[in-house]
């Protein structure tokens, strides 16, 4: 154990030296590509200079060299989980070029959830004998399959949805992957323990050209493609507990806050009658600067929002059922009662 605990170490320190080192090559080519968020382009810009969209370039050349150096690759879930999010970033740095419309989008994220599915990477809710609804194998099947569908494309669009903020998206990816990080080495899951320490010393290079003032954003690429990669890691942590009963809800927690942004961002833009997708300043982020919050303790006060859903999620792993799911329906109640209360607060200051 004390092999894999040091092998999980050298990963994320050689994962934050090459993101570190990476991250500069990755603005050099987004510039010379034209791939750039300029002032003034959409209603939603805030910024006033123009930036490269190089965090999808610099998370994928990063992990890809990891992956090679460290021989991430020869863990099968590994693999099949970076080929999947190969195709996220692709139709991502095509739209952060090009543009593309949200239809197209979606066929993208399908292929790649398709992928995972094909290999054996879903959901197994229903499937699990443990679990408290039982329903037809056949039946118990599909339904996890379109769960794990709707999972992951949410997670993928919940990141890019909440990357609204410098260093905003990329700190709760390191607060989650941290979570999923511990949570491997109690769990016994050396393939998630590596997985998870590479993502979680690239995410931290990336970190410092993307905090305030950013040097690069994450754009479609990197925002969409983090989200696949996080949802994927939720799906393949099996935590040790007494039961299922006790654990199903555990990625819905430690998601919380991405969770939380895109329902509220959702609702309200159906209520006004704009599609979810629309960029606009309704954001969790934006609702807090509105109501007197200096941007910086926005940042702050959402990112430690992150740090107590990890905490509770952690909590609920090592209580039984009862108590477990009593706790998740207080979490709920909480989730939307904030929701109902920032809702009502809004002013679009755009």
């Amino acid at each position: 154990m004390e092999n894999i605990y040091f092998k999980a170490g050298w990963i994320f320190a050689l994962s934050l030296i090459l993101a570190i080192l990476l991250t500069p090559i990755s603005i050099w080519i987004a510039k010379k590509a034209n791939i750039i968020d300029y002032p003034g382009k959409t209603s939603h810009t805030i910024h006033k200079v123009e930036v490269p969209r190089a965090g999808g370039i610099a998370l994928v050349f990063s992990l890809a060299a990891v992956s090679f150096l460290q021989k991430l690759l020869n863990f099968p879930p590994i693999i099949i989980i970076f080929l999947a999010a190969l195709i996220i970033f692709a139709f991502g740095i095509w739209d952060d070029r090009y543009g593309m419309n949200a239809q197209v989008k979606l066929l993208g994220q399908m292929c790649a959830v398709t992928v995972l599915v094909l290999n054996g990477i879903r959901v197994q809710f229903f499937e699990n004998p443990q679990f408290f609804i039982s329903l037809n194998p056949v039946i118990a099947l599909w339904v996890d399959i379109a769960i794990t569908y709707f999972w992951i494309i949410a997670i993928t669009n919940a990141f890019n949805l909440i990357d609204s903020m410098d260093g905003l998206a990329l700190g709760l990816a390191q607060i989650i992957t941290g979570f999923f990080m511990f949570s491997a080495i109690k769990a016994g899951q050396p393939t998630l323990l590596f997985l998870s320490s590479a993502l979680f010393g690239v995410n931290l290079g990336i970190f410092f050209y993307n905090r305030f003032p950013a040097k690069t954003f994450l754009g479609d690429s990197g925002a969409q493609t983090l989200g696949f990669i996080l949802s994927a890691i939720a799906i393949i942590y099996t935590p040790k507990a007494e039961s299922q009963s006790s654990t199903w809800f555990i990625p819905i927690i430690v998601f919380g806050v991405p969770i939380f942004d895109t329902t509220l961002v959702t609702i309200s833009r159906a209520l006004k009658g704009i599609p979810f997708y629309k960029a606009n300043l309704d954001h969790t982020y934006h609702r807090l600067v509105g109501l007197g919050w200096k941007k910086n303790h926005a940042v702050k006060i959402i990112h430690v929002s992150a740090i107590l859903c990890g905490l509770l999620a952690a909590l609920c792993v090592n209580i039984k059922p009862l108590g477990a799911n009593l706790l998740f329906a207080f979490w709920m109640l909480i989730f939307l009662s904030l929701l109902i209360y920032l809702e009502k607060k809004f002013i679009n200051p755009g």
